[in-house]
């Protein structure tokens, strides 16, 4: 969807480079890491690595190791954490939810060349991946790890709720409030902060999803009515909406115009 790479990466690790554009988590099977908390270094396995890109981020790591890496687009990224992706952020033990995702990767990743999965399987895969990853950042990231007020947090989390689950029908703004245990008045409030709504961002996850789809051409099979109940809008004249209100355009235009996508793997 040109918001997912999924890498193993083995060998000379502090080579890497981090582009502004990424943030990375690496999954450490056993590399050496400068501990960005207190400058130690050591090696370690089974631990997490958050890196958001850019000018001048130094590589954490030490000569050669073997590591998983999820690649996500920062403007994914921060739909789930949105001020908490500023710098290296070490975790040295896994959670439960970091070796599921941890062990998922690794299935998607050890599929044979051969095996041709279906455009209805890629999205699935990709969407669990994108959920999984960024669950992995709310858990570690989120808004119990954000500066500022009170506000910004609920608005925070509420945001996290909007992009794991927009493509839910049933998603409306007394919902995501209730999944974040306030009163939707408090929710509605700390979006009006920032000139923003609940219902408002439901639309622009929706319209970023259903953006995806309809740039990558293994998503041609599904029609525009399909695209729009996979998205969560539920019908065509919905998504047409929300597209021109986005991005200038509509579904059909959109698919005319090509951008060049990135492939879920290395």
């Amino acid at each position: 969807m040109g918001e997912i790479v999924l890498s193993h990466l083995e060998g000379e690790l502090s080579a890497l480079i981090f582009p502004a554009e990424w943030v990375d988590l690496f999954f450490l099977n056993r590399a050496v890491v400068v501990n960005p908390a207190d400058g130690t270094s050591r090696e370690h396995r089974d631990a997490l690595l958050v890196i958001p890109g850019g000018t001048g981020v130094r590589s954490p790591f030490r000569d050669h190791g073997d590591v998983d890496r999820i690649r996500l687009s920062r403007s994914t990224a921060e739909t789930f954490a949105p001020h908490a992706l500023s710098g290296v952020q070490f975790f040295p033990a896994l959670t439960r939810l970091d070796r599921a995702t941890h062990s998922f990767i690794r299935a998607m990743m050890g599929h044979p060349v051969e095996h041709r999965r279906s455009s209805i399987e890629d999205y699935a895969s990709e969407q669990i991946v994108l959920e999984l990853a960024g669950s992995v950042l709310l858990e570690h990231c989120g808004s119990s790890w954000a500066p500022g007020s009170a506000s910004s947090a609920l608005r925070d989390e509420a945001m996290a709720v909007i992009a794991q689950r927009c493509a839910d029908k049933q998603l409306n703004p007394e919902a995501v409030a209730k999944a974040v245990q306030s009163s939707l008045r408090r929710v509605q409030a700390s979006f009006a902060e920032v000139g923003n709504s609940i219902a408002a961002e439901i639309r622009r996850q929706r319209g970023r999803l259903a953006k995806n789809l309809l740039t990558d051409s293994r998503y041609d099979v599904l029609s525009v009515q399909q695209i729009a109940e996979q998205t969560g809008f539920g019908t065509t004249a919905a998504l047409r909406r929300a597209l021109d209100e986005l991005y200038g355009c509509g579904p059909r235009e959109m698919r005319e115009v090509r951008e060049v996508r990135t492939p879920l793997s290395e």
